[in-house]
């Protein structure tokens, strides 16, 4: 009986994270009217998303070829 139970406080946890993901967090955007007058301050009309994000790289690793096999020396009878 608990399984039936838990499962919807399951379910309903997995929704409240789903919709809470999907709530995504707008920049506030500068006003065009105050920005289109000359004495506006830049600061405030600027969109400061912050710096660029660094691409990604990622380095191969250097490949190592096997060493080739060492031969014997042929012995006579």
């Amino acid at each position: 009986m608990k399984k039936f139970a838990i499962l919807p406080v399951i379910w309903l946890a997995a929704i409240a994270g789903t919709a809470a993901a999907a709530d995504e967090v707008k920049p506030v955007l500068p006003d065009p009217a105050y920005c289109s007058q000359r004495d506006a301050d830049p600061e405030k009309c600027v969109i400061q998303d912050g710096p660029p994000q660094k691409p990604i790289v990622r380095k191969k690793p250097p490949i190592v070829l096997p060493k080739p096999p060492v031969a014997k020396p042929v012995v006579n009878p």
